[in-house]
């Protein structure tokens, strides 16, 4: 590294370079490894700071009133850059503010953000701290300039060092790909091809974008041989399969956390035996049951002893993870048992060999693409699956660029891409192991595509486990749902452009050139009248979603604000004249995409008749072309099923956004179980449903239901927490109704704070609006934060909800505020969640248009539907405190109505049992206080 470099760090009032203004500059100029000066001074920007960059950064305006000023600062800091490179995280941010006043507008510009997207293409996050932590450098007081630019430094060096340890192959294409774009990582490449190639060393020469199979060489493991299940499969031995759950056993051997469990043991022997007695199975397993493994062992067993496949589904991705990563290959150690082990996912999770090539053959066209690009280029070497999860993309923008390099296309066949490209596509890979796996991890998205697709998905199979099967009936409904959005529309009516620009230039430039003259006039001529198609539907795609919104916003009572309108699509709302309206904008925008969807078919017919028999040149543009023709024709046939033929077993409905924006149509199965019961109950031998929570007080009678899953065997075994010993349930007894508004929301707030502050924070508090979670934040942060306790607020948090998490989970005294998302999936062990909060119970909407057409297939809506939903839900956000025998907690109900009505006793029935006290809320805090003090 032979040239002088700097690193920039700015603090400032905000984040507009237009408005805001500078308070601090931070730089460091090094030479390698030495470093040569370090530069730091405070601004006066003349404007008084906002006190949450003086929370953030903890500058205050007492601080840089005797500062320089901006001009004085800046002759400074030119001087100390001089013409060396700039090197700074989200340098544009930074550039942003120093460029508005002619300062480094000529220096070659470094940016890290840009080259840890491409060096670490799995990092977690991206920002400075992040990174930071990842790669081991120390950033102390963040967020102060000199410091953050010394954590620059570091942090390039180690990424320069990785840059340099890339192949030359993998260098010389990075560099030829950022040559059509400006990208913050491209000196760097550039430097470190130039080091290597003057150490003698050369890149293989090739055409640019050629196929380079090699980089795909890791995608997937060798497929094993076919299975060939028995046609009388014998059942299984349950002894030696409790041998293995005893103390002492396989599993102990290999699980160093192992406990034996008397409620596993009983699971594993109820999965054993629905599996060999071709039987169908609910089983309700109470929290720390360990219930992975006990349908683990006898799924496995089952089959290597009988050659049929067993599909594992779950509903998260932190589930398929730890079956693959972790309980999986262990367990591949510890049984005597050889079992193939395999995880198939949608098309659309890998990425295409073919479409890779090709977009890497045309010039980058924007930052986005050259992100993706990069990171593809170092990330599939080291790839074994090239399946995307081991990928960090960020924002819709490289989101988009994903979508056009995966395997989701139609263009992908087996003959194209298992065998034209040389074994090397990560999809064929994938599926060709999922065809010899004896046990099979699927998500439910997949499963029920399968279901959908007449069993085109997955591989031949007869025996299911479902974990997670308490989200089995939304899975099935979002996957059965459609959604018709006018940004969408118009995005893809957009990527065709004129025939200057898009995809249209495309048919022009490539297939063009393959053509006499003569027929390039013909050509020009088609893509011209797509072109004009395009531009007069675009002005019906308007007009159809504005007067869907003026229905949205006639058939609700007064304004909408900041909440959204639904509007479901029933007899009497399609007899308004504000409907009429909507079917004629309708009529207009259907004949309008006509002529749009013929000439495209039109073009790709002109592009198969001049490519070479086998010739994969075109691919990718017949492939876009082919997209674009499917998108629309789904389109259109599923907005014609809303608007004009309605389906009597499909809920419809127009939405509008807050503040009436953003209308858009939806629809959504009425019913589920229908299809699980044809594609499941009746078509499998064996499908067992497994979750912590499956069953109300009244046992399973409402998912079976719900589910259709009328003929299924029950078992509930309990958690082995001891929850009468460990956790107490408090109900503020005087606590106004819900229904009273401002009331009960002022004594929620005011209950809250005093709880928290007696508690000392660690407390999860739950909420079933934003708007309320949002409310009792504002109130909730100034008691709490002055008494030490941090509000974390998911609402208000710019960080992702794993982030979130940690978060808490570091913090020694703080409050977690969640909202839907937070009832499940959190697992937080130990004293740093000790107190749970329900602020209400957790009810539908009932105007929610599924909510209502589901709801009203029950006779008795409210009692058979409302309350076994909420009773389901309440259950999953309880079982967020006890997560370790060691746990200890309580439970504080701000909803009086588990006492006041009627119902409320299925909500208590439905827990596991506790002590649960009628507290009044003044001793709420002192209740709370003293059971944990006594109970550690």
């Amino acid at each position: 590294m032979a040239d002088t470099l700097v690193a920039l760090d700015l603090e400032t009032t905000g984040l507009d370079p237009t408005r805001d203004a500078i308070i601090q500059i931070g730089a460091v100029k090094f030479r390698g490894e030495r470093l040569e000066a370090e530069y730091e001074t405070l601004v006066n920007p003349g404007v008084p700071i906002p006190a949450f960059i003086s929370e953030l950064t903890g500058i205050t305006d007492a601080m840089v009133v005797r500062a320089p000023a901006l001009a004085a600062a800046l002759p400074e800091l030119l001087r100390f850059v001089g013409n060396a490179p700039v090197i700074g995280h989200n340098l544009k941010f930074d550039l942003g503010f120093l460029q508005k006043h002619g300062a480094l507008r000529n220096n070659v510009s470094i940016d890290t953000y840009d080259l840890a997207s491409a060096l670490l293409p799995g990092a977690s996050r991206y920002a400075l701290g992040a990174l930071a932590a990842e790669l081991g450098v120390p950033l102390r007081d963040a967020h102060r300039a000199l410091n953050d630019a010394r954590a620059t430094q570091a942090v390039y060096m180690l990424l320069a060092q990785r840059a340099e340890e890339l192949s030359l192959d993998t260098l010389s294409e990075l560099v030829r790909l950022a040559a059509d774009v400006e990208w913050g990582a491209d000196y760097t490449f550039q430097e470190a091809l130039r080091r290597r190639t003057e150490q003698g060393a050369a890149p293989k020469r090739r055409r640019p974008g050629a196929p380079e199979r090699g980089l795909f060489a890791g995608s997937g493991g060798a497929a094993g041989p076919a299975l060939q299940p028995a046609d009388e499969p014998e059942p299984l031995d349950e002894a030696p399969l409790v041998e293995m759950f005893k103390p002492g056993g396989a599993l102990a051997g290999q699980f160093s956390s192992y406990e034996s469990r008397p409620q596993q043991l009983k699971m594993m022997r109820a999965v054993a035996r629905a599996l060999s007695g071709q039987r169908h199975l609910l089983v309700e397993a109470g929290t720390g049951t360990g219930k992975s493994l006990a349908y683990l062992v006898p799924a496995i067993c089952w089959a290597a002893q009988s050659d049929w496949r067993v599909v594992i589904s779950t509903n998260t991705i932190n589930l398929q993870d730890q079956l693959m990563r972790k309980d999986l290959p262990a367990l591949q150690q510890a049984l005597p048992q050889d079992f193939r082990a395999a995880v198939l996912k949608g098309r659309g999770n890998y990425v295409c060999p073919r479409l890779f090539d090709a977009m890497r053959r045309r010039p980058v066209r924007t930052l986005d693409e050259m992100r993706v690009l990069a990171k593809l280029l170092v990330w599939l070497p080291q790839s074994e699956t090239g399946d995307r999860s081991e990928l960090t993309l960020t924002g819709p923008g490289e989101l988009e660029v994903w979508l056009r390099l995966s395997a989701e296309d139609e263009g992908c066949t087996t003959e194209r891409c298992a065998t034209l490209q040389g074994g090397s596509c990560p999809f064929y890979r994938a599926k060709r192991a999922a065809e010899s796996a004896h046990v099979l991890v699927v998500n439910h998205a997949l499963l029920l595509a399968d279901a959908a697709s007449e069993s085109r998905v997955l591989p031949e199979y007869q025996y299911l486990i479902v974990d997670e099967a308490h989200h089995l009936e939304a899975a099935t409904t979002d996957g059965l749902s459609f959604v018709a959005r006018q940004p969408e529309l118009e995005f893809r009516l957009r990527a065709l452009a004129g025939p200057q620009s898009g995809l249209l230039a495309q048919v022009i430039t490539r297939v063009g050139s393959q053509l006499a003259v003569g027929q390039q006039a013909g050509l020009r001529h088609q893509t011209e009248g797509v072109a004009a198609a395009q531009q007069a539907v675009l002005v019906h795609v308007a007009n159809f979603f504005q007067q869907a919104g003026r229905f949205a916003l006639a058939a609700g009572d007064g304004e909408v604000g900041a909440y959204s309108r639904k509007v479901r699509l029933r007899d009497e709302a399609r007899e308004s004249g504000e409907w009429a309206e909507v079917l004629l904008a309708w009529d207009n925008l259907k004949n309008g995409l006509q002529p749009v969807v013929q000439g495209l078919q039109r073009l790709a017919r002109a592009v198969i008749e001049v490519q070479d028999d086998g010739a994969a040149e075109l691919d990718d543009l017949l492939t876009a072309l082919a997209g674009v023709v499917r998108w629309l024709g789904n389109f259109s046939e599923q907005v014609q099923g809303i608007v004009e033929q309605p389906d009597a077993a499909r809920i419809c409905w127009v939405e509008l956004g807050p503040n009436a924006r953003s209308p858009s149509l939806h629809s959504a199965p009425l019913a589920v179980g229908p299809l699980l019961e044809k594609h499941l109950w009746f078509a499998k031998r064996s499908v067992v449903l497994t979750s912590a929570t499956l069953a109300t007080d009244e046992g399973f009678a409402y998912i079976k239901k719900r589910l259709h899953a009328y003929d299924a065997d029950e078992l509930i075994v309990g958690s082995p927490f001891n929850y009468r010993e460990n956790t107490l349930i408090c109900v503020a007894e005087d606590m106004p109704e819900p229904a009273q508004g401002a009331l009960f929301q002022r004594k929620l707030e005011q209950g809250l704070a005093a709880l928290c502050l007696a508690t000392k924070g660690r407390a999860l508090v739950l909420f079933t609006s934003h708007a309320q979670l949002r409310q009792t934040a504002s109130y909730l942060r100034g008691p709490l934060e002055r008494a030490g306790i941090r509000v974390f607020d998911q609402i208000a948090s710019s960080t992702s909800r794993h982030q979130l998490l940690q978060s808490f989970r570091a913090a020694e005294h703080a409050v977690l505020l969640g909202a839907r998302s937070f009832w499940e999936g959190v697992d937080v062990v130990g004293e740093a969640l000790s107190v749970l909060v329900i602020t209400k119970l957790p009810f539908d909407v009932p105007s929610d248009p599924i909510i209502e057409a589901r709801g009203a297939t029950f006779e008795d809506t409210f009692g058979e539907y409302t309350v076994p939903e909420a009773a389901l839900r309440l259950r999953q956000g309880f079982g967020r405190l006890i997560r370790s025998k060691s746990d200890r907690g309580v439970v504080v109900i701000f909803d009086r109505r588990v006492r006041s009505k009627a119902y409320g006793v299925h909500f208590l029935d439905a827990l596991p049992q506790c002590e649960v006290r009628d507290t009044p809320l003044a001793l709420l805090p002192e209740t709370a206080a003293l059971w944990l003090a006594d109970n550690n």
